[in-house]
């Protein structure tokens, strides 16, 4: 065979070859699959971020930037129990000027405070119409989010002509209540700059829920039968969890009915168990019930759904009562009358360790009654005061 013969077979066969290539290339089933392999391969899908616990989408924790011991233990925490979506949210100090202004603020509502006929008074007040809004409007809900009420109050100075009682000044109760300062008065009734601190630092990590819940285009709807997504977790830095709180939890959770708004995983000097247990004809829990809840107290440790947060936010921001007692007992009467919708896990599966002091408590304070069977951090009871 020639050379000139060997090189006009190879480039003929390079032609046949090329052809039939096109041919199989351009088939209607070719095409077919090619789609198909690049539509699944050039499609970007977000990366699915596994749920803390089972349904927590992110935990914010409230600790006073300077407690790096409270927040190696918070690291602990968090390692022993693999969550990884959680962040930290700066509380607020006691002595910041923004304390002292609010505290002015909340005395502009009561200027019309008289006690000369009685020693307790009911102060004149209205919730806005906007907090009625059905929890299925998500349009309406979600054009209300932007600050507005008390929420306001750290870029208004407060009236010039108002100034701080010369007594202490006395936790509402109600809607709008006030009890005549005594001497003696109960250390809890006492509207403190601590308790205006502590609320301040709830009252924005639970703005920080709705603003992260909106940037990310969270629907609030509430469709029955429906079981709530994105909920956030709200601690403070200085809880211990059970070692099996998901397996616990998974049980309870389904029990929730589709409009809950607030989940107390934890609580303190409160009797919870008043209303009647939830109850499920396929669920029998093994350790732990659940409750509608009853007036929980401490804000160690709660879990908010989306339209929840929302809910809990107006309340909140509303001038009349806003900073108006210490933040637990300002959800708690909320709860009580029916505007929050809540329920509280017993016996508690977050606790408070109470290993040092609280900032907000002035002098003295009761044992720490709360336990847990076995704690991520080690603990199992507390005896050391409030």
């Amino acid at each position: 065979m020639t050379a000139p013969f060997r090189r006009l077979l190879f480039f003929s066969t390079i032609l046949v070859l090329t052809t039939l290539g096109g041919y199989l290339y351009t088939s209607p089933e070719h095409l077919s699959t090619l789609s198909a392999f690049y539509s699944s391969s050039t499609t970007y899908t977000p990366p699915t971020h596994s749920l803390d616990l089972g349904f927590i989408s992110k935990t914010y924790v409230i600790s006073l930037p300077h407690r790096t011991d409270r927040r190696e233990d918070i690291v602990r925490l968090m390692d022993g129990l693999r969550m990884s979506n959680w962040v930290y949210h700066d509380g607020t100090y006691a002595n910041m000027s923004i304390v002292e202004d609010l505290l002015r603020h909340v005395q502009a509502q009561r200027v019309e405070e008289d006690y000369s006929l009685h020693n307790t008074i009911h102060l004149p007040f209205t919730w806005p119409a906007d907090i009625e809004v059905p929890l299925y409007d998500s349009t309406f809900l979600s054009n209300q989010t932007s600050p507005a009420g008390a929420e306001l109050w750290p870029s208004q100075p407060p009236p010039p002509d108002v100034a701080l009682p010369n007594t202490s000044m006395v936790c509402a109760e109600e809607n709008f209540r006030l009890t005549k300062y005594f001497n003696n008065m109960p250390q809890w009734r006492i509207l403190t700059p601590q308790r205006v601190a502590a609320f301040h630092s709830h009252f924005t990590a639970i703005r920080r829920v709705v603003d992260d819940n909106a940037r990310a285009g969270i629907d609030l709807s509430r469709i029955e039968g429906k079981r709530q997504e994105n909920i956030a977790l709200i601690l403070e830095d200085d809880v211990d969890m059970e070692v099996d709180i998901k397996e616990r939890m998974g049980v309870l959770l389904p029990m929730l009915p589709y409009d809950w708004d607030m989940l107390f995983l934890g609580f303190c000097w409160s009797v919870e168990t008043n209303h009647p247990v939830v109850r499920d004809p396929y669920i029998i829990p093994k350790k732990n019930l659940l409750y509608p809840s009853g007036q929980p107290r401490c804000l160690h440790a709660y879990a908010l759904s989306p339209a929840g947060a929302v809910r809990l936010l107006k309340h909140l921001r509303h001038e009349p009562f806003a900073y108006s007692r210490s933040v637990d007992l300002a959800t708690a009467w909320l709860i009580s009358d029916k505007r929050i919708k809540s329920f509280t896990v017993v016996p508690p599966v977050i606790i408070q360790r109470k290993v040092t002091k609280t900032d907000i408590t002035l002098f003295g304070g009761s044992i720490w009654k709360e336990k847990l069977e076995e704690g991520v951090l080690g603990t199992k009871q507390s005896g050391d005061e409030v």
